[in-house]
């Protein structure tokens, strides 16, 4: 189930690399509280418990590339999401490895032709919509999807959600999802949290709720 969270993790990225060009340069620091950990990054700090595992910097692709993956290097994986202006900059996974959270950024340029750039609530959408589609076309039951704007740790954004089911009658949990996507210096951020349990679905719910502003 890791891998699968991992590569669920990796989603949002992937379908947004393709609508952007430039270079991503922000960083992630972690510094430790009593109770676990905060990390500090596009304009936002996000608590963690003890019992997560937190990557920043490099370590973040080697955890997305996964141990058993032969097509590169984590550094090849760095460069491909940089390359196409993408940064990966926290990656957190939960003691049980029942939730997994990410925070990455996109660097939007305007289109040469039309003179048009992609507003944050139009590129939260296309995710929420491609996500859902692309899941529902490979035999996935949808249930609790929403997307609406939201403030999250002072930032306005768009919050979408949705939880995946094996079942016909959605009642069998197989993923859950939350991103958060918010504007800050020209790229869109984006804080996106994974679960496969309803007492992860809890404990990213409480993370979400308990993001700060920086």
């Amino acid at each position: 189930m890791k891998k699968f969270l991992a590569a669920a993790a990796a989603v949002v990225i992937a379908l947004g690399a393709t609508a952007c060009s430039g270079s991503s340069t922000q960083s992630a620091a972690e510094s430790r509280t009593e109770s676990g950990s905060v990390v500090s990054s596009c304009g936002i700090s996000v608590p963690f418990g003890g019992d997560w595992t937190v990557y920043t910097g490099d370590s973040v692709y080697e955890q997305l590339l996964g141990e058993d993956d032969e097509s590169g290097s984590a550094d090849d994986l760095r460069k491909s999401y940089e390359d196409n202006g993408t940064a990966c900059l926290l990656y957190a996974v939960n003691s049980d490895k029942s939730a997994v959270m990410s925070l990455t950024t996109v660097t939007i340029t305007t289109d040469e032709t039309t003179g048009e750039r992609l507003t944050a609530e139009d590129y939260a959408r296309s995710n929420h919509d491609t996500a859902i589609f692309t899941y529902q076309a490979s035999g996935f039951t949808t249930r609790n999807s929403s997307f609406g704007e939201e403030t999250i740790g002072g930032k306005p954004g768009y919050l979408s959600h949705y939880e995946l089911c094996t079942d016909e009658e959605a009642s069998e949990l197989l993923l859950g999802q939350s991103e958060f996507i918010y504007e800050l210096d020209g790229k869109f951020c984006s804080l996106q949290a994974y679960y496969h349990t309803e007492e992860a679905a809890q404990q990213t719910g409480d993370i979400l709720a308990a993001v700060t502003a920086k």
